[in-house]
């Protein structure tokens, strides 16, 4: 990832780069000079009918094949990104590749990366092996659910990020002992106002994140991802909730395009009466 990478205008996690790796047994697919066009397309939140670019790649695109590189025996091509931020994005993306025949229907053949961070350091990295519907019509991908967080498993002294204010529930601190599955586990949830998102701590690893946007006094819940290694204990309905109660003590109207937080209201009742409209992911 270049540090050169243009800052978009807002707050909050921002494609910062990404990159399309290839097993060896495709390297002739480049130096041959087979045809690859590779793309990732999304509709951005409050424009349904317009499909932006996220990343790209292309053999007619000279510079692209410059930056070619062969790395722990694969190939690595790094891709053309926008700067676009997590939080204006959908639930899915649609990775869609074309290439030469005969590379299709090979397992693992092609992995794609990409790198999301913010202002203040932290990242998010997404990654996932190609199936074969990238092929055809295009793979509508899911966001979240393959997003891993960066240094997860790094202990923190305190919560990182700016604007690291701990969430309140029902008067108490969020810091207090979490009541699901690990019952002599500290759970926090810290809020990165700054930066536009909630940030679940496990004694002090970080564990997940609710990501949301804020256009003047409306709020958007985007996107909730919770570390793999922590995901069966009942951790993301603790960050959920933690948010959605200090999200209770802002003049704001509060919309979900988040299948957990939705998922979360349903069983919920109590929580129904924050949101304006609950739209789906």
């Amino acid at each position: 990832m270049s540090d050169q990478v243009l800052r978009p205008d807002g707050t909050g996690f921002y494609l910062a780069a990404g990159e399309l790796t290839l097993a060896d047994s495709a390297e002739q697919t480049i130096a041959f000079d087979q045809p690859v066009d590779f793309s990732v397309t999304a509709g951005l939140f409050g424009g349904a009918d317009l499909d932006v670019m996220l990343a790209s790649w292309s053999t007619a695109q000279p510079h692209d094949l410059d930056g070619v590189r062969p790395q722990d025996g694969r190939m690595v091509l790094p891709l053309r990104t926008q700067p676009l931020m997590l939080n204006s994005l959908p639930s899915s993306v649609r990775v869609q590749l074309r290439t030469a025949a005969g590379l299709h229907d090979t397992e693992g053949i092609w992995q794609l990366t990409l790198h999301f961070r913010n202002e203040a350091g932290s990242g998010l990295t997404w990654h996932a092996s190609l199936p074969t519907e990238a092929f055809g019509a295009g793979w509508l991908a899911p966001l979240s659910d393959l997003l891993t967080i960066d240094s997860a498993d790094r202990p923190l002294s305190t919560p990182s990020g700016r604007g690291g204010v701990t969430a309140r529930t029902g008067g108490q601190a969020a810091g207090a002992q979490g009541t699901g599955t690990l019952e002599s586990t500290a759970v926090t949830v810290a809020h990165h106002a700054d930066d536009e998102y909630y940030e679940l701590l496990v004694d002090s690893h970080r564990a997940g994140i609710l990501v949301y946007h804020v256009i003047g006094s409306h709020l958007s819940i985007t996107h909730t991802v919770i570390e793999q290694t922590y995901r069966g204990q009942g951790l993301s309905w603790v960050l959920v909730r933690r948010a959605l109660d200090d999200i209770r003590t802002r003049s704001v109207t509060v919309s979900s395009y988040c299948a957990i937080v939705n998922r979360f209201v349903e069983k919920n009742p109590e929580y129904r009466g924050l949101f304006s409209t609950p739209r789906p992911a």
